[in-house]
């Protein structure tokens, strides 16, 4: 008889985890609380027809997985066109390419020449404060990665940045289809994706677990031989375990910040020119992209990441107005609709904010949060590397495979 692995969260996480075990032999059942699959990455047709991003969206060209997958499945990806790192800047002093390049450059061969005791206990603001670059360079550099992290950079460690914030500028894509495919093509592969099977529950003994929790009609409850959580890390900490989980892991798990982010996603009349553009004030950015066919789509995209965005732009209002308003004018070139959709991630029942955001303490505890326990095994973004992005997920989750293999092979 097949070993039966119970895999919670249909994100990119679980359902990699569940994918690998599934071609591996195993028999895998996959519970989802919400009724779709992807988690925080999710697409959808605007009035217009244009396919956008209301969650994960850059998909960098050095992401092994994504396009290993991509292949594997038959998915297409298209270069986005523009540069995520560079932006135009508006409600703020304006700041060449050649001068936001040269300042993630200096960035990178700073961070690159510290000591490892300087790192560790470094955060990404003091990091910037002592940069040798102009006011305005530092401003851009500051507001681009307090958007990208979602929190306010004094709390951040300085450990987690990466090639996703301070590396070497690099194509981007998204799936032609929209990112969310990915998770429906994996899924399609796989036996068992219940929807709307919200977890509670999760008792483990020697010889398996017992999945208990509930479904739009009922309460249900499934034994498998173990279980991969692969859920955001706010939301394991609502999970009830029993036994509970051993303090030192359950410290880990409780100890990671949730950064708040919100996305602005508006059609437009006809295809507007690529650009992308960083509002130094509020703060957010925004930008155009190429669709399906390789040229510009009909819409627009704005993210704001940070409390201080969220509350500048009310996105906690659910009332796109304000900021629609304000990437109105900032794209004055740009006719847009009259059909702006906002999603608040920080509100969002099932995610409880955008994703990982390390201070210096969660990042020491970091080894806890892979660390199988009993017939408990752990994924999400927040595990991995490559936290805080979809690559990171898709890795966490097969690690995890990895690790269900090892222990029942």
């Amino acid at each position: 008889m097949k070993m039966h692995i119970i895999v919670v969260g249909a994100g990119f996480a679980g359902l990699a985890a569940a994918y690998e075990l599934s071609n591996s032999g195993f028999a895998v059942t996959v519970l989802e609380a919400r009724q779709r699959v992807g988690g925080r990455v999710w697409s959808t047709k605007l009035s217009n027809g244009a396919i956008v991003e209301m969650g994960g969206e850059w998909i960098s060209a050095g992401e092994k997985n994504i396009f290993k997958l991509a292949k594997r499945l038959n998915l297409n990806l298209v270069q986005i066109g523009v540069d995520f790192k560079i932006r135009s800047v508006v409600n703020g002093a304006a700041v060449s390419p050649a001068d936001q390049r040269a300042a993630t450059r200096i960035a990178t061969n700073a961070l690159a020449t510290m000591d490892e005791t300087s790192l560790a206990r470094s955060t990404i603001a003091e990091f910037l404060d002592n940069l040798p670059l102009s006011e305005p360079q530092r401003a851009v550099l500051w507001r681009r990665l307090q958007g990208s992290y979602g929190a306010d950079l004094n709390e951040i460690a300085l450990r987690m940045t990466g090639e996703y914030s301070l590396g070497e500028n690099r194509d981007y894509y998204r799936f032609t289809t929209g990112n969310q495919s990915l998770a429906e093509a994996m899924a399609a592969q796989l036996p068992a994706v219940r929807l709307g099977h919200a977890v509670s529950t999760i008792t483990y003994y020697q010889t398996g677990v017992s999945i208990k929790g509930k479904k739009p009609t009922d309460a249900f409850e499934i034994e498998a031989d173990a279980v991969i959580l692969a859920v955001p890390v706010k939301i394991l900490t609502e999970l009830v375990f029993d036994p509970a989980l051993p303090q030192a892991v359950a410290e880990a798990i409780a100890s990671v910040p949730m950064g708040v982010a919100a996305k602005l996603m508006v059609g437009t009349q006809k295809p507007p020119p690529l650009r992308a553009i960083q509002d130094v004030e509020m703060p957010y950015w925004g930008w155009t992209g190429n669709g399906e066919k390789g040229s510009p789509r009909s819409a627009a995209t704005a993210f704001c990441g940070s409390t201080e965005a969220q509350q500048n732009l009310a996105t906690n209002s659910h009332d796109p107005s304000i900021w629609f308003s304000k990437l109105r004018s900032a794209m004055p070139e740009v006719d847009f609709l009259n059909d702006p959709n906002m999603v608040d991630w920080s509100q969002d029942e099932w995610a409880g904010g955008c994703y990982s955001a390390f201070d210096n303490k969660a990042t020491d505890l970091i080894p806890l949060l892979t660390q199988p326990v009993g017939r408990i095994f752990f994924a999400g973004e927040h595990t991995a590397e490559e936290s805080a992005t979809m690559e990171g997920a898709l890795t966490s989750g097969f690690r995890a495979a990895r690790q269900v293999i090892e222990v029942f092979r």
